[in-house]
């Protein structure tokens, strides 16, 4: 895949290596920790836009996310070029935030030692997905892309609700 640079949060794709990707998804569960676990629990469930999630709800969408990446990444390794199928995800659950941090503790320790499985040439192996082929690598750069961008997101919502990091 040709290199992609998100116009939104600025992450270039290709800054990230193999083993950056499995430290970063490693790091998300902590990253997201320390931006909620201070702020109150109904201001994490608020939405600061009618549009826009609410800090519980990008969690919860990137803990679900992290599943089907798991299992798209061990496909692309173990397969020859495999189907993978990819179903729309549904709205992310206002949960407690213990609940939320700990389900996108579980998923993203396991999309990470799926990532450490993957070696040498397999990071070039392919599967199609529902909106083409991807490489092994671009799926470990697109996890590391969804975990970076939403926490952003959360840090900016909180924000837009009069919560800051000074009020840790």
């Amino acid at each position: 895949m040709s290199s992609y640079v998100c116009p939104e949060c600025g992450l270039d794709y290709d800054t990230i290596s193999p083993a950056d990707a499995a430290v970063a998804i490693r790091s998300f569960p902590r990253r997201y920790r320390e931006v909620m676990t201070a702020v109150d629990e109904d201001v994490l469930a608020q939405r600061p836009a009618p549009e826009v999630w609410s800090a519980v709800e990008y969690a919860s969408h990137v803990a679900q996310l992290y599943g089907p990446m798991a299992d798209a990444q061990r496909q692309i390794r173990i397969e020859d070029h495999p189907q993978i199928r990819w179903e729309r995800l549904p709205d992310p659950p206002v949960l407690p935030s213990a609940e939320v941090l700990a389900d996108l503790g579980a998923k993203a320790e396991v999309l990470a030692a799926e990532i450490d499985a993957t070696r040498g040439d397999d990071w070039q192996r392919e599967g199609t997905l529902p909106w083409g082929d991807r490489d092994a690598l671009t799926m470990a750069r697109n996890a590391v892309h969804e975990g970076s961008h939403h926490l952003r997101d959360i840090e900016r919502g909180l924000a837009q609700l009069g919560v800051t990091a000074a009020d840790d």
